[in-house]
Protein backbone atom coordinates (compact mmCIF):
# COMPACT_ATOMS: atom_id res chain seq x y z
CA UNK A 1 0.00 0.00 0.00
CA UNK A 2 2.72 2.33 1.44
CA UNK A 3 4.62 1.92 -2.18
CA UNK A 4 2.01 3.00 -4.62
CA UNK A 5 1.06 6.14 -2.83
CA UNK A 6 5.02 7.14 -2.74
CA UNK A 7 5.19 6.34 -6.26
CA UNK A 8 1.99 8.28 -7.08
CA UNK A 9 3.75 11.19 -5.41
CA UNK A 10 7.09 11.37 -6.83
CA UNK A 11 6.36 13.75 -9.92
CA UNK A 12 4.92 16.27 -6.68
CA UNK A 13 8.09 15.23 -4.24
CA UNK A 14 10.72 16.25 -7.79
CA UNK A 15 8.76 19.42 -8.11
CA UNK A 16 9.34 20.25 -4.42
CA UNK A 17 12.94 19.78 -4.66
CA UNK A 18 12.75 21.99 -7.42
CA UNK A 19 11.74 24.83 -4.87
CA UNK A 20 14.82 26.62 -2.66
CA UNK A 21 14.54 27.22 0.94
CA UNK A 22 13.77 31.02 0.20
CA UNK A 23 10.63 30.01 -1.71
CA UNK A 24 11.47 30.40 -5.03
CA UNK A 25 10.42 27.92 -8.01
CA UNK A 26 12.41 27.44 -11.36
CA UNK A 27 10.68 25.47 -14.09
CA UNK A 28 13.04 22.99 -15.93
CA UNK A 29 15.85 24.88 -14.57
CA UNK A 30 14.30 27.95 -15.70
CA UNK A 31 13.66 31.22 -13.53
CA UNK A 32 11.63 32.54 -16.34
CA UNK A 33 11.06 35.74 -18.69
CA UNK A 34 8.37 38.17 -18.87
CA UNK A 35 5.60 37.19 -21.98
CA UNK A 36 7.11 39.64 -24.03
CA UNK A 37 10.55 38.08 -24.23
CA UNK A 38 9.35 34.38 -24.75
CA UNK A 39 9.87 32.78 -27.59
CA UNK A 40 6.66 30.80 -28.88
CA UNK A 41 8.05 29.54 -32.14
CA UNK A 42 8.31 25.26 -32.54
CA UNK A 43 6.48 22.78 -31.42
CA UNK A 44 3.33 23.55 -29.32
CA UNK A 45 3.80 22.28 -25.29
CA UNK A 46 1.38 19.35 -24.13
CA UNK A 47 2.52 19.81 -20.57
CA UNK A 48 1.25 23.45 -18.79
CA UNK A 49 2.90 24.15 -14.50
CA UNK A 50 1.20 26.79 -13.14
CA UNK A 51 3.29 27.87 -9.65
CA UNK A 52 1.93 30.12 -8.07
CA UNK A 53 -0.89 32.07 -6.63
CA UNK A 54 -2.16 33.19 -9.94
CA UNK A 55 -4.49 31.96 -12.53
CA UNK A 56 -4.58 29.51 -16.00
CA UNK A 57 -7.69 29.00 -18.25
CA UNK A 58 -6.88 26.45 -20.81
CA UNK A 59 -8.49 26.37 -24.49
CA UNK A 60 -8.32 23.71 -27.28
CA UNK A 61 -7.51 25.61 -30.37
CA UNK A 62 -5.16 25.32 -33.17
CA UNK A 63 -2.05 27.24 -32.21
CA UNK A 64 -0.20 28.24 -29.13
CA UNK A 65 -1.55 31.95 -27.80
CA UNK A 66 -1.20 33.32 -24.80
CA UNK A 67 -2.68 36.00 -23.44
CA UNK A 68 -3.05 37.99 -19.78
CA UNK A 69 -5.28 40.33 -17.06
CA UNK A 70 -5.50 41.05 -14.38
CA UNK A 71 -4.10 43.14 -11.37
CA UNK A 72 -1.02 45.21 -13.22
CA UNK A 73 1.25 43.98 -10.06
CA UNK A 74 0.63 40.65 -10.58
CA UNK A 75 0.95 40.95 -14.18
CA UNK A 76 4.11 42.75 -14.02
CA UNK A 77 5.37 39.50 -11.76
CA UNK A 78 4.73 36.81 -14.02
CA UNK A 79 6.96 34.44 -16.19
CA UNK A 80 6.92 32.65 -18.29
CA UNK A 81 9.00 29.45 -19.52
CA UNK A 82 8.78 27.39 -23.10
CA UNK A 83 10.45 24.68 -24.59
CA UNK A 84 9.60 21.80 -27.37
CA UNK A 85 6.83 19.97 -24.24
CA UNK A 86 6.39 22.49 -21.52
CA UNK A 87 4.86 25.76 -20.66
CA UNK A 88 5.41 27.21 -17.31
CA UNK A 89 3.85 29.65 -15.65
CA UNK A 90 5.19 31.31 -12.59
CA UNK A 91 6.14 34.37 -10.83
CA UNK A 92 9.35 36.30 -10.68
CA UNK A 93 11.68 35.65 -7.50
CA UNK A 94 10.81 37.78 -4.57
CA UNK A 95 7.22 38.02 -5.38
CA UNK A 96 5.38 38.11 -1.79
CA UNK A 97 4.96 41.15 -1.49
CA UNK A 98 2.87 41.55 -4.86
CA UNK A 99 -0.49 42.26 -4.33
CA UNK A 100 -3.67 40.79 -6.07
CA UNK A 101 -3.47 38.63 -8.85
CA UNK A 102 -3.46 37.92 -12.77
CA UNK A 103 -5.31 35.38 -15.02
CA UNK A 104 -3.07 33.54 -18.09
CA UNK A 105 -5.03 32.38 -21.02
CA UNK A 106 -3.46 29.56 -23.06
CA UNK A 107 -4.83 28.44 -26.15
CA UNK A 108 -2.75 25.40 -27.94
CA UNK A 109 -3.63 21.90 -29.72
CA UNK A 110 -3.36 19.32 -26.77
CA UNK A 111 -2.78 19.09 -23.39
CA UNK A 112 -2.09 16.08 -22.01
CA UNK A 113 -0.55 16.83 -18.51
CA UNK A 114 -1.18 19.27 -16.00
CA UNK A 115 0.86 20.18 -12.68
CA UNK A 116 -0.13 22.89 -9.86
CA UNK A 117 2.07 23.95 -7.41
CA UNK A 118 1.12 26.61 -5.20
CA UNK A 119 -2.07 28.12 -4.23
CA UNK A 120 -3.14 28.67 -7.97
CA UNK A 121 -6.71 27.64 -9.88
CA UNK A 122 -6.30 25.94 -13.45
CA UNK A 123 -9.84 25.50 -15.49
CA UNK A 124 -8.80 22.98 -18.38
CA UNK A 125 -11.80 23.14 -21.25
CA UNK A 126 -10.60 19.43 -22.73
CA UNK A 127 -8.51 16.46 -21.64
CA UNK A 128 -8.21 13.48 -23.86
CA UNK A 129 -5.69 10.17 -24.80
CA UNK A 130 -3.29 9.96 -21.68
CA UNK A 131 -3.76 12.66 -19.50
CA UNK A 132 -2.37 13.51 -15.82
CA UNK A 133 -3.57 15.75 -13.38
CA UNK A 134 -0.36 16.92 -10.74
CA UNK A 135 -1.56 19.44 -7.66
CA UNK A 136 1.12 20.15 -4.99
CA UNK A 137 -0.63 22.64 -2.47
CA UNK A 138 -3.38 23.98 -1.76
CA UNK A 139 -4.35 24.80 -5.32
CA UNK A 140 -7.72 23.49 -7.68
CA UNK A 141 -7.74 22.35 -11.10
CA UNK A 142 -11.15 21.79 -12.85
CA UNK A 143 -11.63 20.00 -16.11
CA UNK A 144 -15.10 20.60 -17.93
CA UNK A 145 -14.46 17.33 -20.30
CA UNK A 146 -12.58 14.58 -19.76
CA UNK A 147 -12.56 11.69 -22.67
CA UNK A 148 -9.61 10.10 -21.64
CA UNK A 149 -8.67 6.45 -22.00
CA UNK A 150 -6.07 6.71 -19.27
CA UNK A 151 -6.05 9.40 -16.38
CA UNK A 152 -3.39 10.00 -13.85
CA UNK A 153 -4.52 12.47 -10.72
CA UNK A 154 -1.68 13.32 -8.01
CA UNK A 155 -2.90 15.78 -5.17
CA UNK A 156 -0.53 15.66 -1.92
CA UNK A 157 -1.73 18.69 0.16
CA UNK A 158 -4.71 20.10 0.47
CA UNK A 159 -5.45 20.84 -3.53
CA UNK A 160 -8.65 19.99 -5.04
CA UNK A 161 -9.25 18.94 -8.21
CA UNK A 162 -13.04 18.82 -10.53
CA UNK A 163 -13.57 16.73 -13.13
CA UNK A 164 -16.50 15.59 -15.76
CA UNK A 165 -16.94 13.39 -18.14
CA UNK A 166 -15.35 9.97 -18.64
CA UNK A 167 -11.73 7.59 -17.97
CA UNK A 168 -11.62 3.93 -19.17
CA UNK A 169 -8.72 3.85 -16.33
CA UNK A 170 -8.29 6.01 -13.05
CA UNK A 171 -5.56 5.93 -11.04
CA UNK A 172 -5.91 8.15 -8.10
CA UNK A 173 -3.01 9.44 -5.23
CA UNK A 174 -4.48 11.57 -2.57
CA UNK A 175 -1.50 12.74 -0.25
CA UNK A 176 -2.86 14.70 2.90
CA UNK A 177 -6.39 16.54 2.95
CA UNK A 178 -7.01 17.24 -0.86
CA UNK A 179 -9.78 16.18 -2.36
CA UNK A 180 -10.98 14.83 -5.92
CA UNK A 181 -14.53 16.04 -6.62
CA UNK A 182 -15.48 13.86 -9.40
CA UNK A 183 -19.05 13.03 -9.20
CA UNK A 184 -19.38 13.87 -12.70
CA UNK A 185 -16.89 11.29 -13.82
CA UNK A 186 -17.92 8.04 -14.98
CA UNK A 187 -14.98 5.35 -14.44
CA UNK A 188 -14.18 2.23 -16.12
CA UNK A 189 -11.72 1.09 -13.55
CA UNK A 190 -10.48 2.57 -10.98
CA UNK A 191 -6.83 2.06 -8.66
CA UNK A 192 -7.08 4.24 -5.58
CA UNK A 193 -4.69 5.40 -3.05
CA UNK A 194 -5.18 7.58 0.01
CA UNK A 195 -2.60 8.72 2.71
CA UNK A 196 -4.24 11.15 5.28
CA UNK A 197 -7.80 12.84 5.42
CA UNK A 198 -8.32 13.25 1.71
CA UNK A 199 -11.67 12.47 0.08
CA UNK A 200 -12.67 11.52 -3.77
CA UNK A 201 -16.04 10.82 -5.65
CA UNK A 202 -16.48 9.44 -9.15
CA UNK A 203 -18.77 7.04 -10.91
CA UNK A 204 -18.29 3.85 -11.99
CA UNK A 205 -20.13 0.13 -13.09
CA UNK A 206 -16.31 -1.38 -13.18
CA UNK A 207 -14.06 -3.02 -10.67
CA UNK A 208 -13.07 -0.29 -8.06
CA UNK A 209 -9.66 -1.30 -5.99
CA UNK A 210 -8.64 1.30 -2.99
CA UNK A 211 -6.00 1.33 -0.57
CA UNK A 212 -6.64 3.74 2.63
CA UNK A 213 -4.17 4.60 5.29
CA UNK A 214 -5.82 7.49 7.31
CA UNK A 215 -9.58 9.19 7.45
CA UNK A 216 -10.36 10.03 4.16
CA UNK A 217 -13.48 8.35 2.18
CA UNK A 218 -14.03 7.44 -1.36
CA UNK A 219 -17.58 7.58 -2.49
CA UNK A 220 -18.41 5.40 -5.47
CA UNK A 221 -21.75 6.13 -7.21
CA UNK A 222 -23.26 3.27 -9.55
CA UNK A 223 -22.68 -0.69 -9.93
CA UNK A 224 -18.97 -0.73 -9.41
CA UNK A 225 -17.32 -3.93 -7.76
CA UNK A 226 -15.46 -2.54 -4.95
CA UNK A 227 -12.42 -3.99 -2.91
CA UNK A 228 -10.90 -2.15 -0.12
CA UNK A 229 -7.31 -2.52 2.05
CA UNK A 230 -7.57 -0.07 4.82
CA UNK A 231 -5.47 1.15 8.11
CA UNK A 232 -7.20 3.35 10.06
CA UNK A 233 -11.27 5.40 9.33
CA UNK A 234 -10.99 5.11 6.24
CA UNK A 235 -14.09 3.98 3.81
CA UNK A 236 -14.94 3.27 0.07
CA UNK A 237 -18.70 3.39 -0.07
CA UNK A 238 -20.24 2.08 -3.37
CA UNK A 239 -23.79 3.62 -3.01
CA UNK A 240 -25.28 0.68 -5.27
CA UNK A 241 -22.35 -1.69 -5.62
CA UNK A 242 -20.09 -3.81 -3.39
CA UNK A 243 -17.73 -2.88 -0.66
CA UNK A 244 -15.56 -5.67 0.58
CA UNK A 245 -12.25 -7.61 0.93
CA UNK A 246 -13.47 -9.96 -2.29
CA UNK A 247 -15.56 -9.54 -5.64
CA UNK A 248 -19.26 -9.82 -4.84
CA UNK A 249 -20.85 -13.74 -4.70
CA UNK A 250 -22.22 -15.26 -8.01
CA UNK A 251 -25.84 -14.39 -7.89
CA UNK A 252 -28.08 -18.18 -6.89
CA UNK A 253 -28.88 -20.38 -9.56
CA UNK A 254 -32.28 -20.10 -10.47
CA UNK A 255 -34.45 -22.66 -9.09
CA UNK A 256 -35.62 -25.56 -11.53
CA UNK A 257 -39.01 -25.11 -13.35
CA UNK A 258 -41.91 -27.74 -11.86
CA UNK A 259 -42.60 -30.61 -14.19
CA UNK A 260 -45.87 -30.63 -16.57
CA UNK A 261 -48.47 -32.59 -14.60
CA UNK A 262 -49.83 -35.65 -16.30
CA UNK A 263 -52.96 -35.76 -18.88
CA UNK A 264 -55.38 -37.35 -17.63
CA UNK A 265 -56.99 -41.05 -18.99
CA UNK A 266 -59.74 -40.86 -21.06
CA UNK A 267 -62.76 -43.01 -19.63
CA UNK A 268 -63.24 -46.59 -20.62
CA UNK A 269 -66.10 -46.51 -22.93
CA UNK A 270 -68.22 -49.44 -23.53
Amino acid sequence: MLQKILKGVAPVVALMMATGCNGNININGSDGVPLSELDLEGKSPTELVLAGPDNVVVTRGDALAIDVSGDQEAIDALRFTFDEETLGVMRENDWNDVDGTATVRVTLPRLDKLVLAGSGRAEVDLLDGDAEVTIAGSGTAETANVDTTSLEVTIAGSGTYRAAGRAEQLDLTIAGSGDARMDGLQVGRADVSIAGSGDAAFASDGRVEASIMGSGDVTVTGSAQCTISAMGSGSLNCRTGTASGEAPPSPPAAPAAPGAPEAPQAPDVR
